[in-house]
């Protein structure tokens, strides 16, 4: 079944996507070179070079969601994903290009809190590409997803609250280590027991 992204735009999303990135990626480098070889590192070409990195990364992290927007999987959450990263690129833009416009310590916590939803949401968009075909994958998917937000929702706290006990640090330093554990050996063993 079609969605009614795919039957409004004959162009795939994800291409569209990849060769943003490419573009970016070139740009970046062409003028990262330019500006080391014959620049005079001045602002503006600082700015120039921020912007292209800025849609670089922006190109890098909203593929997942992008994938599952051509797929017409998890609405919501790709939603989520594609508007948290715009609007984060929209901020960015503003902080590289912005003539010391930045409204202060709000504006970098809600930079910040708009970066964190942008990562986690197109972090568990990538997780939710494998499809598991055995229940035990299908549990660590779903618990890696699991830990993935409660990571997000424990930096939005650190980050409005300022402070963070020492357990609760703790807490979120083995929460890291499951969530990398997770996001690398789910793929993995999606791909192990793949049936033919």
């Amino acid at each position: 079944m079609k969605s009614l992204f795919t039957s409004i735009c004959p162009w795939r999303p994800t291409r569209l996507a990849l060769v943003s990135l490419a573009f970016s990626l070139t740009g970046s480098a062409l003028i990262g070179i330019a500006i080391i070889l014959v620049g005079d590192f001045d602002e503006t070409e600082m700015r120039v070079l921020g912007t292209a990195g800025a849609l670089a990364g922006f190109s890098v992290l909203s593929l997942p969601s992008i994938f599952h927007l051509e797929k017409a999987r998890y609405t919501y959450l790709t939603w989520t994903g594609i508007s948290a990263s715009l609007v984060f690129l929209a901020m960015l833009l503003f902080v590289i290009w912005g003539e010391n416009a930045i409204g202060g310590e709000a504006f970098m916590k809600t930079l910040a809190s708009v970066g964190v939803v942008a990562f986690a949401t197109n972090h568990i968009c990538l997780m939710l590409i494998a499809t598991p075909t055995k229940f035990f994958i299908s549990i660590c998917q779903r618990a890696t997803i699991l830990i993935i937000g409660t990571v997000g929702v424990l930096i939005l706290i650190a980050i409005w609250t300022e402070d963070m006990p020492e357990m609760m640090v703790r807490f979120f330093g083995a929460l890291g280590v499951l969530d990398a554990l997770g996001t690398i050996t789910v793929p993995i063993l999606v791909r192990m027991f793949r049936t033919r």
